[in-house]
């Protein structure tokens, strides 16, 4: 059966995203990851993102390539349903090699992960080139959908939305689905640090994090792709002014929040806000050779204050 992808059917109304600072890690104080390598302590999941100029596509590993100078996408992908407990590369090389992005599978956790960065490698041509330097963006929601055919054994096995209206969740609303600074990473300052610049791990969970509002696509009455005033009833203009004022719609909003239709979530991670999600993460890379990431899931990591 030739299956196409679903254009996500998501349907995102975004407010704020809130930033929170992690804490410590208990098991590495303070004084001792300012002077290491900057990575908590614990079990985790790691991701090898190399910079090269060529690329072999393959699956499996927890390696993926992408292009030595400029921007590539990297997508992440988490099925709730999936029995995965490995992170592994589905497609290890980035769009400038093979024409699609670069697609990383990570095990489903409930509470989500924390996730570090470090830049590793010798810059650019080696000791005497200039700086290297990686810059990644907020994830942005490409897919995402629900299991809600319960005679459907394969859903657990898909790494991707098809276009079946049975698994439609919603509409992505925009581009963007939350706001976001972008995280940088610079492993060589000048030529005379000769291998020993600055590779300090730097947490990035923010740039996996969600907050704003989730709507089941029904409630897009006027089909236009967004949820706003206009898919209000006027059974909701209760001062009877014949529009929809704020607070009626917000009325609105908790009654759909009670029926189950429209969910508000507060720095959520971004892979579980349905049974499968995918994001896409642009990474714009000058000359590094090497990005290392990890994942530490939240619900087996302990921290303590600052």
């Amino acid at each position: 059966m030739d299956r196409s992808k679903n254009l996500c059917l998501f349907c995102l109304m975004v407010l704020f995203l809130t930033f929170q600072v992690y804490p410590v890690m208990a098991a590495k104080p303070l004084p001792v990851i300012e002077m290491s390598n900057g990575y908590p302590s614990g079990a985790h999941f790691n991701l090898n993102i190399h910079g090269t100029s060529s690329c072999q596509t393959s699956e499996g590993g927890n390696s993926v390539f992408i292009s030595e100078y400029g921007e590539s996408t990297i997508q992440y992908v988490t099925n709730m349903k999936s029995s995965v407990t490995e992170l592994i590369a589905l497609d290890t090389c980035a769009e400038e090699f093979d024409g699609d992005p670069a697609k990383v599978q990570i095990p489903y956790e409930s509470e989500g992960y924390f996730v570090f960065a470090r830049i590793k490698g010798k810059p650019n041509n080696g000791y005497d080139a200039l700086e290297s330097s990686v810059i990644l963006s907020p994830n942005l929601v490409t897919e995402a959908c629900n299991d809600t055919d319960p005679a459907n054994p394969d859903f657990p096995t898909y790494t991707e939305c098809y276009d079946d209206t049975l698994l439609t969740l919603g509409l992505i609303v925009g581009t963007n689905v939350y706001e976001a600074t972008d995280a940088g990473f610079v492993r060589f300052q000048d030529q005379d640090t000769k291998g020993k610049g600055k590779d300090k791990a730097t947490d990035i969970t923010s740039l996996f994090m969600f907050t704003g509002w989730v709507y089941d696509a029904i409630l897009d009455s006027d089909l236009d792709g967004v949820i706003d005033t206009n898919d209000v009833p006027l059974t909701y203009d209760l001062n009877g002014n014949g529009m929809i004022d704020p607070d009626e719609f917000e009325n609105w909003q908790l009654d759909q929040v009670d029926a189950g239709l429209a969910t508000f979530y507060e720095n959520e991670w971004i892979l579980n806000i349905a049974d499968l999600v995918v994001t896409d993460q642009t990474v714009s890379n000058d000359g590094a050779k090497l990005l290392k990431v990890r994942f530490y899931p939240v619900a087996t990591t302990e921290y303590v204050s600052n």
